[in-house]
Order: structure tokens, then sequence, then C-alpha cells
């Protein structure tokens, strides 16, 4: 049972809280919280002992699930007094009516009636636990001093900064020879074959670096030239031909001829006829029912037959019987690395460049740790990692002396992320765990991932009024620095990623009996679990009754619904939840086709997070939905038929994230006035809305603004300047809205995303207030946008521009070689700008020379001189 340390770690910090205090006061049960705090202390003194044992002794591990049952009921007993203080504030500031005192006398909040009950909650809560602390001694478990080293506080994003950015992309280690056999292959000349569309499939061990070989080919230059058309599509263990179908259109960056598998297909075959295409199919399974059949190749192989002669699939997976299935021409089975390329990889992430010399004692005991790894990627990345930060020698004979290796029935690759996984501080690891929901290959934001590890207390703070946005993305810049997430892109204040599938599995693992996630369903224990996925195929039972794997648990805080074509969409499935499981934090109920939320929905006290994106039957949403006070993100998006928000959103002051689509002309006075702690404001698809507003300004802790798509907002609200904490601003596609004068005052922003504006032709001068701050700029469908300013050389600190979509932008300023902190550059669809930063004979080449990453419309000038990589290796 893991993370068990630091969920008691969290009752004893609420335990201090001025709310446990207060309860202290009000119903006289001082001596029955100062058993529980006192009982409590005493277990986490074993628990690092118990964590470490557990391996051995299941009996401990069921130890360990009682206590982490007992602290999580003790959660959510604090997190009623906290409501109760919570309402009575909100009930004042609205200026207390008679009638308001005489409802809270006959509620459940009537004083004497609420302390009683939570009285005998905390006594029942004391004694289980009594009963958990006897049990310890069974086990002869050892009192262990706390670590200062990373099992202390929570670190800031500052401590990791050179750990974290040094991993964010990588090269391949010792895979030319693989390459070049791939790449020979598509040479054509001279061959006989009447097939068009030929097969090569790659297969080997998971973790070995099938995906990071397939990219390796796939942006080769010379691999681009051979193509009229790329496209690469993640199949994983869902084999289903409209998803993959739909997913190969969309690879081509066209439109789906309909919805029908019939249109899809012949939508297919007339973007690829005659066309000489590189289509790559990465992690292919045959698992059961779901994975790859020969009849489902044979029927996604006759729509892509259509191809020009010369045409490629490239088929990877860990299966030999599924390469084989596909009828390759080739098959290449990918081996594991020789020493001296695993040591190179290993030291690539566990030092940074040239430091290893200093450090040979290290590397001794490292030759011996690299053997472990069995010659994979994955596993030499991660253990890298581990040890990137620890220059004692003690550490390094951890990792390899840990009885972990012993324990692992020779599956190496596991035992190496089960160290890395071990050695991750305790605020870390239930965030670890909480990505096991998820299906694999899934491509994860970081808004919605930090805001729903905010909604389960994940994020730990030592400091008052701390960003907890900044800090959970600091936690998935640490995981990242560690090999356990893979970054795809990153705007500075916005990261998406994905997790290896091995380490997904892991994560499975460590969330079993917390977690039924749509890749596992325990088989006990429900009670305990308190987080669950669902897919489309549970909600498709008969009709469409909660599946019984959900009913059985009833302590439940967070239902996720992961389809994106259809989510809960069953008003008695939903009532039944509501009813049932008072103690959710987090509701998903995206893609629902419900035509209203039920009233009931008001009693969900604890809910903190809360998605009704894409419900675009919703009209109105229940008042009672302004009862949620400690929601702390309210997603809006795509509910086009939602007339009005509630006139008693106001209410909700832990608002943290608000995204609205609403067809209101403005919003009514008072929305903004008290959601002083809305940290995320996104504002799209309002096609009536004029105006934000005066009342933004009121938001002194907003981080981000988006507009998007709101076609008659004309300008930016007054008053921008008293948004001190702003750091990202988006405006996209909104075609009225001024932007030269209205954003005056706007300063220290850290990223902008403009697109869509055709009459734009320079860029806003107050922009220039951002000099000293602005990371990342995003420039997109411009049309009339002729020159980049001359002060853009003064943006001392920007690392990312991307401009798309800009064709009349035909050159680069003067002053660029001044931007010494840029390492990306971006520019697609600007063919003369394009033209004159090609490498070293463009005009404008001498003024880009120096950023390390070069995308141009003519991918033949791609340039990556990134140096500190390693991470691109861990791919399957």
């Amino acid at each position: 049972m893991e993370f068990a340390s630091g969920i008691a770690e969290t009752v004893l910090v609420r335990l201090a809280s001025y709310a446990a205090q207060e309860v202290c006061l009000t119903w006289g049960a001082q001596h029955e919280l100062k058993k529980l705090n006192k009982t409590l202390l005493a277990i986490k003194l074993v628990l690092q002992d118990a964590e470490r044992k557990q391996l051995q002794e299941p009996l401990i591990t069921h130890w360990l699930g009682n206590l982490k049952d007992v602290c999580n009921d003790a959660e959510d007993v604090l997190d009623e007094f906290e409501f109760r203080k919570l309402r009575l504030e909100v009930l004042i500031n609205n200026h207390w009516s008679v009638k308001a005192k005489v409802h809270q006398f006959f509620s459940r909040w009537n004083p004497v009636v609420f302390n009683f009950k939570m009285g005998h909650k905390i006594k029942e809560i004391r004694e289980r636990l009594d009963e958990i602390d006897a049990e310890k001694t069974k086990f002869s478990l050892i009192q262990v001093a706390e670590l200062v080293d990373d099992c202390g506080a929570p670190q800031r994003a500052h401590d990791n900064k050179r750990e974290t950015d040094s991993l964010l992309e990588g090269h391949v280690v010792g895979r030319d020879g693989d390459k070049e056999k791939i790449i020979l292959l598509f040479d054509d000349t001279g061959s006989s074959s009447v097939i068009n569309v030929s097969v090569i499939s790659i297969f080997g061990l998971g973790g070995l670096g099938k995906t990071t070989l397939a990219k390796s080919v796939y942006n080769d230059a010379m691999v681009e030239n051979k193509f009229d058309m790329r496209m690469w599509v993640s199949v994983s263990e869902n084999f289903d031909i409209h998803t993959l179908v739909r997913g190969i259109i969309a690879a081509t960056k066209q439109e789906c001829a309909g919805e029908s598998l019939d249109l899809m297909k012949r939508g297919l075959q007339d973007i690829l006829r005659d066309k000489k295409f590189l289509l790559v199919l990465d992690d292919v399974w045959d698992k059961g029912s779901t994975g790859v059949t020969h009849q489902k190749w044979s029927e996604l192989k006759i729509v892509l037959d259509v191809g020009a002669k010369g045409s490629k699939i490239i088929v990877t997976t860990r299966n030999e019987s599924v390469a084989s299935l596909v009828n390759p021409v080739h098959m290449h089975s990918l081996e594991v690395l020789s020493h001296e390329d695993s040591m190179t990889l290993f030291k690539i992430n566990a030092f940074n460049e040239g430091e290893d010399q200093r450090y040979q004692h290290l590397i001794k005991i490292g030759e011996d740790i690299v053997k472990k790894c069995g010659g994979v990627p994955l596993a030499l990345a991660t253990l890298g990692s581990l040890l990137r930060s620890k220059r004692e020698r003690h550490h390094w004979l951890q990792v390899r002396d840990d009885e972990i290796w012993s324990m692992s029935e020779n599956n190496n690759i596991m035992a190496a992320l089960k160290l890395s996984y071990n050695a991750l501080p305790p605020h870390l690891k239930p965030c670890f765990a909480f990505c096991s929901l998820y299906p694999k290959d899934y491509k994860f934001e970081s808004e919605e991932t930090v805001q729903l590890w905010m909604a389960q207390g994940f994020l730990k703070s030592s400091r008052e009024n701390e960003d907890f946005g900044e800090i959970g993305l600091d936690y998935i810049r640490q995981f990242c620095s560690k090999s356990l997430f893979q970054v795809e892109t990153d705007t500075k204040t916005r990261l998406q990623f994905k997790i290896h599938d091995l380490v997904h599995d892991l994560a499975i693992s460590v969330a079993q009996v917390q977690c039924s996630t749509i890749n596992f369903r325990p088989s006990s224990a429900f009670e305990k679990i308190r987080h669950v996925s669902i897919s489309k195929k549970d909600l498709s039972r008969e009709e469409a009754r909660v599946p019984a794997f959900i009913l059985q648990s009833e302590k439940l805080r967070t239902i996720l619904s992961l389809d994106s074509e259809a989510g809960i969409s069953n008003q008695d499935f939903l009532k039944t939840c509501i009813l049932r499981f008072k103690y959710l934090r987090a509701l998903d109920l995206r893609h629902s086709t419900l035509e209203g939320l039920p009233s009931s929905i008001g009693n969900l006290i604890h809910l903190r997070y809360l998605n009704l994106d894409f419900n675009e039957k919703i009209k109105q949403l229940p008042s009672s939905i302004c009862k949620l006070l400690n929601l702390q993100f309210l997603s809006l998006e795509g509910c086009k038929a939602l007339e009005e928000l509630p006139i008693g959103i106001g209410k909700l002051i832990n608002l943290r994230f608000l995204n609205i689509t609403t067809q209101q002309v403005d919003f009514p006075k008072g929305v903004f006035r008290r959601l002083t702690l809305l940290q995320f404001l996104v504002i799209s698809k309002c096609e009536n809305l004029k105006s934000l507003g005066e009342e933004i300004e009121y938001l002194t802790n907003l981080r981000l603004l988006g507009i998007d798509d709101c076609g008659n907002v004309e300008s930016l609200p007054p008053n921008m300047k008293n948004l001190t904490a702003l750091h990202t601003l988006a405006i996209l596609d909104c075609k009225k809205l001024e932007l030269m004068r209205s954003g005056e005052g706007i300063k220290c922003l850290r990223s902008l995303f403009i697109k869509g504006r055709s009459d734009l032709e320079a860029l806003p001068n107050w922009l220039q207030e951002s000099a000293g701050t602005l990371q990342s700029m995003l420039i997109g469908e411009c049309d009339n946008l002729t020159a980049l300013p001359e002060w853009l050389q003064n943006l001392t600190l920007l690392e990312q521009l991307v401009i798309g979509d800009c064709p009349k932008l035909s050159a680069l300023p003067q002053g660029m070689h001044r931007l010494t902190a840029l390492r990306e550059l971006l520019i697609d669809g600007c063919p003369e700008l394009s033209k004159r930063c090609k490498r070293e004979t463009g005009e404008d080449w001498s003024k880009i020379k120096h950023v390390p990453k070069i995308e141009l419309d003519d991918s033949d000038d791609d340039i990556d001189d990134s140096e500190d990589e390693g991470a691109d290796d861990i791919d399957d």
C-alpha cells in the first residue's frame, strides 16, 4: 500500500488547522482530538519502515490500507467542518436575513445537531485508529527519523530548474544502425513488387525504444522528401477501425467526410489515392477482443491500398505475433543496447555534460547499475534521472543493492521504475498514482491534471497565498526530470505530456485498492476505492445502470468519464451517483447529452471539480450549483445552448478555474467581483457576448485570461493594469477585438497567444511592457501581418517563438541575434519568411543561427542542436 505517510501527514496538518481548533471549542471534544492526533503521530513514526517491509509481508500492506482508509475518512469529516465555516462566511457576506437564520435552524447545519453528529464521527474514527495503532505491534516496525532530503517539504520550481530543463528533449543513443536499415527499405528503385503499400514492422520488449526509432525515421529530412504526406497515429490497446480511420484523417489535417464508417473510409481513400505516403501505426497490441486481428487488419489495409507505389506503413509492437500478422515485407527485431551505449545513455541522464569525469568513483557503481538494467533504454534513463542530483556514494549504493532487484522475478525494467517511484517525495506519490485513471497513450494537459490534483488536496505548500497552479506545474516538471513523464509540448506556462506504457503499468500497480481504472478493476476491497474512471463501454450496459464496480464503492471522491465521444448521459445514472457518493470531489460530465442537471447536485458539499464541457443540450444550470462553496474548477466550454450563468455564481468564492460558453450578451453584475481567488478565466464561443464587463479588474489573482471565438467582443476590459498577476494572455479568433490600445497597462506577461486576426498588421506596442518577462509568443493566422517590430530584440527572456500562417510576413527584424535566450523558433505557413531563414543561404539566417531548435516550412532546414538530452530514448 503506497503513499500512506503522505495521507497521514495531510490529516495531521489539517488537525492543526484553524477549522479543527474551532471544532474543539464548539463541541468540547478536545480530549478526543488530542488522542487522535497523538495516535496518528505515533503511527507516522513507523510508516517509512512499514512501506519498505510491505514487499515481503502482505499483512503490512493490508494494515497500511486500513490506515489510509481511516485517514481519508478523517479528512472527509474535517472537510464538513470547514464547509460549515465557509457557508457561514457566505451567509454573513450576503447580509444574513431572518429567513436565512430560520432556515439554518431547521437545516442539517443547526449547530447543536451538526456538532452532535460530527462528535460521534470523530470518536468513531479515533477508535478505528486506536485499533490500527495496537495492530502495528505485530510487525516489529522500527521508528525512523524523517529524512530532510527528497522526502521533506515540497520543493519549488527553481530548486530543480537545472535538472528539469536538461531532459525535456532528447536524442537517440545506439540506434543509428537500426535507423539506416529501416530507411534503406524505403528505396524501391528497381523493385518488381506489385504491392503499392508495403508494411515494415518493428517489434521488441517494452521500453526498448521502438517509438523513438520510428520517430527518428519519421522525422529524418531525407525520409520526408521521399513522401507526399506523412501521418502518425498512436494505436495502443484498442485497435478500433472507426477510431483509426478518423485518426489517420486527422493526421492528414483534413476534415472527416461524415461520422459513418463508410463515409470516413471513402473520405480517407480520396485523400490518399495516388499519393505516396508514410503512415506510422505506433504501439499496436493483440489484447483480446480489443486488439488487432487478421480481419481488422485486412479491413484497414484495403482502405490504405489506394496509395501510390512506394507508400509505407510502419507498425511498432511488443508482440512478434502482431509484427507477423500485418504481412510485413520486413520484420525488424529491436535488440537491447550494448553495454557501451547503455553507459552513454545512463551518463547523459545522470550527469551534466562533462561532469562524469569528476565522479569516477560513482561511475564504477554506475557500471553495476547499468548491468542490472539489461540494456533497456527506459530503465537506464529512469535510473540515471533518479541519480542526477545525487553525488553521495551511499545514494548510488542504495540503488545498486536494493532488494527490489531480487524480488522482481527477472523483470529488471519494472524494478528500475519502482526504484524511481520509491525515491519520489511523499507529496508526489499520490499525484503519480492518480494518473493511472487515464487510458494508455493519453495526452495529458497540465491545466486539467493540476486542477484534479488540487481537488484531491495533493498539492502541498509551505507558504500562504502560494499559486497552486505553479506548484502543480512544478510537480509535472519534476516527473519529467525523473523520466516518468514525457513532454509533448511546452509553452512555459502549460505543458502537454504522455506516460510510457510501462510507467502507466507502474502507476496502476501503486494505485491498486484506491483506484478503479479503465485498465484495471479491483476484484475486492471495493469499500476502499476512492477514484474511478469509466469508459463508453461501461456506460453502454443494459438500461445505462450504474456499473456494479462503482455502486460497491460508496466513498468515491472521483468519477472521470474519459470517452471523447460520449459521457454520462443518463439522468437516473447521475442522480444515483449524486445520492450515493456524497464525498465526491471531482465529477467529470464531459460530452454528455443531458438537458439539465438535477438540483440535488447542490448537496455535493465536498465537490471541488465539475467539468461540463461540450454538454450541447444544457440550457440552464440549477441555482443549487451555487451552493458548491468548495468548488475550485468549473468548466462550461462548448455548452453552446446555455442561456445564462446562474445569478448566484458569485457565491463560489473558492473558484480558481472558470471556462464559460454562454449565449449571454453581457455577464450579470456581480459575477466576477467576489471571485477574487480566480486564477484561470477562459471565455470561449460566446457568440453574442459584446463585453467582458468592468469587474474583471477585481480578479487580482488572475494568471491566465483566454478569449476564444467571441466574434462580437470589441475590446479587452478596462483597467487591465490591475491584473498584476496575469502571466498568460490568449486571444483567438476574435475578429472585432481591438488590440492595439485595449491591452494597455498589461505588464509582466510570460506567454502570449494571438490567432485568427486577419486585420492585424503589427503587434501592439503595449507588449513592450512585458519585455523583461515574456518567454513564449505564438502568432498564427494573421493574414495581413507584414512585419515584426524592431523592439522584438528587447524581449531578452524570450525562449519560444512560433509563427504560423502569416503569409505576408517576409522578414525577421534586425537584432534577432540579441535574443540569446531563444531556444525554439517554429515558422509554418509563411513561405517567404521560411525562405529567408533557410540554413546558411537564407538572408535572415545570420539572425537566428544561434537558436538550438528551428523548424521551417521547408523541412530540410529543421535544426535541433540541443545538447543536454537523452529523454527520447525512453519511448516504447
